[in-house]
Protein backbone atom coordinates (compact mmCIF):
# COMPACT_ATOMS: atom_id res chain seq x y z
CA UNK A 1 0.00 0.00 0.00
CA UNK A 2 1.19 3.56 -0.96
CA UNK A 3 2.26 5.65 2.08
CA UNK A 4 1.10 9.05 0.23
CA UNK A 5 -2.38 9.63 -1.64
CA UNK A 6 -1.77 10.86 -4.91
CA UNK A 7 -3.18 14.50 -3.16
CA UNK A 8 -0.03 14.43 -1.33
CA UNK A 9 -1.64 13.81 2.35
CA UNK A 10 0.21 10.67 3.93
CA UNK A 11 -1.65 7.05 4.50
CA UNK A 12 -2.18 5.57 7.90
CA UNK A 13 -1.33 1.95 7.70
CA UNK A 14 -3.72 -0.63 6.19
CA UNK A 15 -6.10 2.77 5.46
CA UNK A 16 -8.75 1.92 2.79
CA UNK A 17 -9.47 5.28 1.88
CA UNK A 18 -7.50 8.88 2.02
CA UNK A 19 -8.81 10.57 4.94
CA UNK A 20 -8.55 14.04 2.93
CA UNK A 21 -9.68 13.54 -0.52
CA UNK A 22 -11.33 10.34 -0.07
CA UNK A 23 -9.90 8.06 -2.67
CA UNK A 24 -9.59 4.53 -1.91
CA UNK A 25 -5.74 3.11 -1.73
CA UNK A 26 -6.43 -0.16 -3.51
CA UNK A 27 -8.70 -1.67 -5.91
CA UNK A 28 -11.19 -3.90 -4.13
CA UNK A 29 -14.02 -6.64 -5.51
CA UNK A 30 -17.63 -5.07 -5.13
CA UNK A 31 -19.91 -7.84 -3.62
CA UNK A 32 -23.11 -6.94 -5.11
CA UNK A 33 -25.82 -9.00 -2.47
CA UNK A 34 -28.57 -10.76 -4.37
CA UNK A 35 -31.80 -10.60 -3.19
CA UNK A 36 -33.34 -13.79 -2.53
CA UNK A 37 -35.79 -15.35 -5.50
CA UNK A 38 -39.09 -15.45 -4.24
CA UNK A 39 -40.35 -19.29 -4.76
CA UNK A 40 -42.51 -20.27 -7.38
CA UNK A 41 -46.46 -19.74 -6.26
CA UNK A 42 -47.92 -23.21 -6.06
CA UNK A 43 -49.40 -24.66 -9.39
CA UNK A 44 -52.94 -24.96 -9.85
CA UNK A 45 -54.47 -28.40 -10.16
CA UNK A 46 -55.43 -28.91 -13.65
CA UNK A 47 -59.69 -28.70 -14.17
CA UNK A 48 -61.28 -32.36 -14.62
CA UNK A 49 -61.58 -33.48 -18.00
CA UNK A 50 -64.40 -35.06 -19.08
CA UNK A 51 -64.95 -37.27 -22.14
CA UNK A 52 -67.01 -35.14 -25.25
CA UNK A 53 -70.42 -34.77 -25.20
CA UNK A 54 -71.81 -38.79 -25.25
CA UNK A 55 -73.33 -41.51 -23.92
CA UNK A 56 -69.87 -42.32 -22.78
CA UNK A 57 -69.73 -39.02 -21.25
CA UNK A 58 -70.70 -40.11 -17.13
CA UNK A 59 -72.13 -36.32 -16.06
CA UNK A 60 -74.12 -35.93 -19.15
CA UNK A 61 -75.92 -38.91 -19.24
CA UNK A 62 -76.86 -37.83 -15.52
CA UNK A 63 -78.05 -34.48 -16.42
CA UNK A 64 -79.98 -35.82 -19.64
CA UNK A 65 -81.79 -38.47 -17.70
CA UNK A 66 -82.68 -36.20 -15.03
CA UNK A 67 -83.93 -33.86 -17.65
CA UNK A 68 -85.43 -36.52 -20.12
CA UNK A 69 -87.81 -36.90 -17.02
CA UNK A 70 -88.51 -33.27 -17.03
CA UNK A 71 -88.98 -33.44 -20.60
CA UNK A 72 -91.66 -36.23 -20.44
CA UNK A 73 -93.25 -34.87 -17.36
CA UNK A 74 -93.32 -31.13 -19.59
CA UNK A 75 -95.08 -32.60 -22.49
CA UNK A 76 -97.33 -34.20 -20.76
CA UNK A 77 -98.65 -31.76 -17.86
CA UNK A 78 -98.20 -29.07 -20.79
CA UNK A 79 -100.11 -30.70 -23.32
CA UNK A 80 -103.11 -31.27 -21.28
CA UNK A 81 -103.66 -27.27 -20.47
CA UNK A 82 -102.24 -26.46 -24.10
CA UNK A 83 -100.72 -29.03 -26.89
CA UNK A 84 -98.93 -26.44 -28.41
CA UNK A 85 -96.93 -25.51 -25.03
CA UNK A 86 -95.24 -29.07 -25.10
CA UNK A 87 -93.26 -27.85 -27.79
CA UNK A 88 -91.88 -25.04 -25.17
CA UNK A 89 -91.68 -27.82 -22.56
CA UNK A 90 -88.69 -29.86 -24.27
CA UNK A 91 -87.31 -26.97 -25.32
CA UNK A 92 -86.72 -25.65 -21.67
CA UNK A 93 -85.71 -29.91 -21.25
CA UNK A 94 -82.84 -29.20 -23.36
CA UNK A 95 -82.07 -25.18 -21.99
CA UNK A 96 -82.04 -27.16 -18.33
CA UNK A 97 -79.66 -29.89 -19.41
CA UNK A 98 -76.97 -27.44 -20.37
CA UNK A 99 -77.56 -25.22 -16.90
CA UNK A 100 -76.93 -28.11 -14.80
CA UNK A 101 -74.48 -29.64 -16.78
CA UNK A 102 -72.11 -26.63 -16.98
CA UNK A 103 -73.13 -25.93 -13.24
CA UNK A 104 -72.22 -29.50 -12.05
CA UNK A 105 -69.10 -29.81 -14.27
CA UNK A 106 -68.15 -26.24 -14.46
CA UNK A 107 -67.09 -26.78 -18.55
CA UNK A 108 -68.42 -24.19 -20.57
CA UNK A 109 -70.62 -25.67 -23.68
CA UNK A 110 -70.08 -24.71 -27.64
CA UNK A 111 -73.74 -24.58 -29.41
CA UNK A 112 -73.20 -27.94 -31.16
CA UNK A 113 -72.50 -29.63 -27.66
CA UNK A 114 -75.49 -28.06 -26.21
CA UNK A 115 -77.59 -29.13 -29.00
CA UNK A 116 -76.00 -32.79 -28.59
CA UNK A 117 -76.56 -32.61 -25.07
CA UNK A 118 -80.04 -31.94 -25.08
CA UNK A 119 -80.51 -33.97 -28.19
CA UNK A 120 -79.25 -36.85 -25.80
CA UNK A 121 -82.11 -35.43 -23.07
CA UNK A 122 -84.66 -35.89 -25.78
CA UNK A 123 -83.70 -39.50 -26.71
CA UNK A 124 -84.44 -40.56 -22.81
CA UNK A 125 -87.45 -38.73 -23.11
CA UNK A 126 -88.34 -40.54 -25.78
CA UNK A 127 -87.85 -43.65 -24.45
CA UNK A 128 -90.44 -43.26 -21.30
CA UNK A 129 -93.01 -41.80 -23.75
CA UNK A 130 -92.33 -45.00 -25.50
CA UNK A 131 -92.21 -47.46 -22.50
CA UNK A 132 -95.79 -45.68 -21.00
CA UNK A 133 -97.31 -45.63 -24.37
CA UNK A 134 -96.39 -49.50 -24.99
CA UNK A 135 -98.05 -50.15 -21.92
CA UNK A 136 -100.96 -48.31 -22.23
CA UNK A 137 -101.69 -50.52 -25.57
CA UNK A 138 -101.00 -53.71 -24.63
CA UNK A 139 -103.24 -52.45 -21.37
CA UNK A 140 -106.06 -51.91 -23.83
CA UNK A 141 -105.81 -55.05 -26.26
CA UNK A 142 -106.87 -56.75 -23.50
CA UNK A 143 -110.54 -56.84 -23.38
CA UNK A 144 -111.42 -57.11 -19.45
CA UNK A 145 -109.53 -54.06 -18.81
CA UNK A 146 -110.67 -52.33 -21.76
CA UNK A 147 -113.98 -52.63 -20.18
CA UNK A 148 -113.03 -51.85 -16.72
CA UNK A 149 -111.50 -48.33 -17.90
CA UNK A 150 -114.73 -47.84 -19.99
CA UNK A 151 -116.62 -48.32 -17.00
CA UNK A 152 -114.60 -45.80 -15.28
CA UNK A 153 -114.89 -43.17 -17.15
CA UNK A 154 -118.59 -42.91 -17.80
CA UNK A 155 -119.17 -40.04 -15.92
CA UNK A 156 -116.01 -38.07 -17.35
CA UNK A 157 -117.34 -36.01 -21.21
CA UNK A 158 -115.35 -37.31 -24.07
CA UNK A 159 -113.76 -40.27 -22.37
CA UNK A 160 -115.20 -42.40 -24.59
CA UNK A 161 -114.36 -41.22 -27.66
CA UNK A 162 -110.84 -40.63 -26.61
CA UNK A 163 -110.95 -44.36 -26.02
CA UNK A 164 -112.11 -45.25 -29.56
CA UNK A 165 -109.98 -42.54 -31.31
CA UNK A 166 -107.05 -44.30 -28.96
CA UNK A 167 -108.09 -48.02 -30.18
CA UNK A 168 -108.82 -47.03 -34.20
CA UNK A 169 -104.89 -46.15 -33.74
CA UNK A 170 -103.96 -49.39 -32.33
CA UNK A 171 -105.57 -50.88 -35.16
CA UNK A 172 -103.97 -49.47 -37.98
CA UNK A 173 -100.06 -49.72 -37.95
CA UNK A 174 -99.58 -47.54 -40.17
CA UNK A 175 -100.95 -44.32 -37.31
CA UNK A 176 -98.70 -46.29 -35.28
CA UNK A 177 -95.37 -45.87 -36.98
CA UNK A 178 -96.61 -42.22 -37.56
CA UNK A 179 -97.19 -41.37 -34.35
CA UNK A 180 -94.32 -42.71 -33.02
CA UNK A 181 -92.29 -41.32 -35.65
CA UNK A 182 -93.60 -37.96 -34.49
CA UNK A 183 -92.69 -38.88 -31.19
CA UNK A 184 -89.55 -39.02 -31.88
CA UNK A 185 -88.72 -35.91 -33.97
CA UNK A 186 -90.70 -34.05 -31.17
CA UNK A 187 -88.49 -35.16 -28.92
CA UNK A 188 -85.59 -35.14 -30.38
CA UNK A 189 -85.04 -31.55 -32.30
CA UNK A 190 -86.70 -29.46 -29.40
CA UNK A 191 -84.59 -30.38 -26.95
CA UNK A 192 -81.47 -30.00 -29.09
CA UNK A 193 -82.93 -26.46 -29.94
CA UNK A 194 -83.15 -26.29 -26.41
CA UNK A 195 -79.81 -27.35 -25.70
CA UNK A 196 -77.92 -24.95 -28.38
CA UNK A 197 -80.12 -21.94 -26.78
CA UNK A 198 -78.70 -23.12 -23.35
CA UNK A 199 -75.17 -23.12 -24.68
CA UNK A 200 -75.28 -19.79 -26.32
CA UNK A 201 -77.02 -17.91 -23.91
CA UNK A 202 -75.40 -19.34 -20.49
CA UNK A 203 -71.99 -18.67 -22.89
CA UNK A 204 -72.47 -14.89 -21.85
CA UNK A 205 -71.86 -14.88 -18.11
Amino acid sequence: MPEYCTCGAKLPEDARFCHKCGRPTREEPVVVEEAPLAPPPPAEPPPPQFPPIGFSNGPAVRVALLSGVVAFLLSVLTGQIVPAASILGLVAAGFLAVFLYQRRTGQRLSVIHGAHLGWISGIIGFAITTALLSAVVVMLSNPAVLDAMREQLKTRPGSQANIDQMLEVMRSPSNLLTGVAITFLLFTVFPACGGALGAKFLDRD
